[in-house]
């Protein structure tokens, strides 16, 4: 996995954070898909920035961790982790924004 050369990574991680809690207003309220989630960072920031509900696609077992990262932080009811690839999910709703960290 990858993710651990995006975590280090911390002007690029600064960066991601900055972006979604600098536009709360447009996360306020809103259905957030995260594409290739990886840990569920982004997940866990949109959630914090205010998102109604996110969903967290991630296709490789680190789904198994994003997971239990989500609920340290107490954003279980916040947000769903759904294993399996984005072009093959069926979600419940819509979704009015899209984050994605896919290299």
């Amino acid at each position: 996995y990858h993710q651990k050369q995006m975590l280090v990574d911390t002007i690029r991680m600064e960066q991601y954070m900055l972006a979604i809690m600098a536009n709360k207003d447009s996360f306020k309220d809103r259905i957030v898909l995260d594409v290739g989630a990886g840990t569920g960072i982004l997940s866990i920031w949109a959630a914090k920035a205010g998102a109604a509900h996110v969903y967290a696609v991630e296709a490789t077992e680190m789904a198994v961790h994003a997971r239990k990262l989500i609920r340290a932080n107490g954003l279980g009811e916040k947000i769903t982790v759904i294993q399996g690839k984005v072009e093959e999910v069926k979600l419940k709703e819509k979704v009015d924004i899209i984050v994605s960290e896919w290299t």
